[in-house]
């Protein structure tokens, strides 16, 4: 077996022209989202949030389970197949890909006017239409990314096509801001541009790649999967992710959109592209595109279920150190450091950004028990978590139809992500022999609520003295509290310093108390810290 494409050597270059691609396409899509929230009115990001919702799930629909067949199958095609094999593999994937988001195009077309009167979105007609062509780009263009590229680990090229796509969006965006107001029609004009042109730099290193390849030999006697066998082995994972769709937060987009108006839709569609962005910068996230086809050829290989488990495991507890002292910081200061990224638009919300990051503690398992279910053969076990995750979505649409708040929402996600991860961990525990690392998790979890609570103690103590210090008598004393509670429940609580420079104060007071927790805890086990250790040659646990 040729295991040099997914060796340690390889994925380490992979990691190198990924994290040196990924912080420049985050700092463009971090300008792209604060510019935007400040360029357009409430009401068209509002409409634009909607737009760009609909095309998220136009594209998980017309995936048909394509980048997880490709996740599981293509690096056993890297490994064994021939390069003539390996070709037609990848260009019988790509023209699926585009047949299927051209015929989703149309479909929508013909179901526009119906879906726009749905959403009260009718004079938005002519965008609506135009944004099917990014639709049928973008979604080319992100399929390349994690169907071909990633699986590949041409970390490189994928990452080169996001700062292409992103650095062109920029560039139209400011000419237009340039010359006058921009509206929601420039922002789609931009996005296509930046969509085909991103698309073009994935193609052209898609096939340079096949072009370096085309001489492998493959393995003796090494048969390719029919496509029958590969089908049903993914019509879990689609029927799974049809499921999921219901309830997701682009879903719940439109449900807070039709109920809770455009306004309001505008902040929910603000915190979850925050939501995204610190979720994209999870190493459970981050490193999915590295990682997955590690874990996949470990199993396909020598390593079995033991390697498997033990990555898996590694890489969840890493994504919840990382993730628990944003989560620190986001409750301390949230409602000061909303206003400033949204320039103002957003005010007093910070807790409904700390509820939604709280989300991403499932989530940032889930993708890792699915990867676990996939490489073993249990991944119909996806489907029946995203049936029971599907039980919050009656609550939810009767909730918002009473006219509840945006916490029901939010309170959804967590919800539904936890069934999830509650029905793989269970079920897996019965059928194989991966077992979480509970205890590991749990520590993590513990260390970050010291945190907050240490920091909570210091905020109040400063509060309580600027509060409580003039109170003659009980009553007035009874009154301050009451001020001082109010305020917690609105976060409207303020810190000695203001501006950027107490977020990052706050950021690394955070950041400290969770390391000293940390460091009380001790979450990792020594294997752990030795295996971390050696990947980056240097001692940082």
């Amino acid at each position: 077996m040729n295991a040099l494409p997914y060796s340690g050597a390889a994925l380490k270059v992979s990691a190198v022209h990924f994290f040196i691609g990924k912080g420049a396409s985050g700092l463009l899509n971090l300008g792209i989202l604060l510019w935007l929230v400040r360029l357009l009115p409430v009401a068209e990001y509002g409409v634009y949030v909607s737009l760009q919702a609909g095309m998220l799930l136009a594209l998980a629909v017309t995936s048909l389970g394509l980048p997880w067949m490709a996740a599981r199958y293509l690096p056993e095609f890297r490994l064994y197949a021939s390069g003539k094999q390996l070709t037609r593999f990848v260009w019988q994937v790509v023209a699926l890909i585009c047949l299927f988001a051209v015929a989703g195009a149309l479909l929508l077309f013909v179901a526009m006017p119906w879906l726009l009167e749905i959403l009260n979105f009718t004079q938005q007609t002519d965008v609506a239409r135009l944004y099917l062509l990014v639709l049928v780009i973008e979604g080319l263009r992100l399929n390349l990314q994690e169907c071909i590229l990633e699986p590949l680990l041409q970390q490189g090229q994928t990452q080169f096509s996001q700062v292409v796509r992103n650095l062109i969006l920029l560039l139209c965006l400011g000419i237009v801001a340039n010359q006058g107001t921009v509206h929601l029609n420039h922002v789609v004009l931009a996005e296509l541009a930046g969509s085909f042109l991103g698309a073009a730099v994935a193609l052209r290193g898609m096939h340079r790649y096949l072009c370096a390849h085309r001489k492998l030999s493959g393995k003796d006697g090494w048969q390719p999967p029919n496509w029958s066998e590969m089908w049903r082995t993914m019509r879990h994972m689609y029927i799974s992710l049809i499921v999921t769709l219901t309830y997701s937060p682009s879903a719940l987009i439109f449900l807070v959109q039709r109920f809770l108006g455009v306004e309001i839709t505008a902040l929910f569609g603000f915190l979850l592209n925050l939501y995204g962005q610190i979720c994209r910068y999870l190493p459970a996230f981050l490193l999915f595109g590295l990682i997955r086809p590690k874990l996949m050829a470990s199993y396909v290989g020598e390593g079995g279920m033991a390697q498997l488990a033990y990555n898996a495991n590694f890489m969840g507890k890493i994504s919840l150190f990382v993730l628990m002292p944003i989560l620190v910081f986001v409750w301390l200061s949230g409602g000061e450091l909303l206003s400033l990224l949204s320039g103002g638009k957003f005010t007093q919300s910070g807790y409904y950004l700390g509820g939604l990051l709280l989300t991403l503690i499932p989530f940032s398992q889930r993708q890792i028990l699915e990867t676990v279910a996939v490489a073993c053969g249990q991944s119909h076990l996806c489907f029946w978590g995203s049936v029971l995750g599907a039980l919050i979505l009656p609550p939810v649409y009767l909730l918002l139809e009473a006219g509840h708040s945006l916490w029901i929402p939010i309170l959804a996600i967590i919800a539904s992500q936890i069934l999830f991860n509650a029905t793989l961990t269970v079920a897996m525990g019965f059928t194989t022999t991966y077992r979480p690392d509970v205890v590991g998790n749990f520590k993590l979890i513990a260390a970050a609520l010291v945190g907050f609570i240490l920091g909570f103690f210091v905020k109040m103590t400063w509060t309580g003295r600027l509060f409580l210090q003039g109170a003659n008598s009980f009553d007035e004393f009874l009154q301050n509290f009451k001020k001082i509670f109010s305020m917690l429940l609105t976060q409207q609580i303020a810190v000695p310093i203001h501006g950027l420079l107490g977020l990052v104060i706050i950021a690394a007071f955070a950041l400290g108390l969770f390391l000293l927790a940390s460091l009380l805890f001790n979450p990792f086990r020594v294997d752990e810290r030795l295996s971390l250790n050696r990947l980056v040659k240097r001692k940082i646990l």
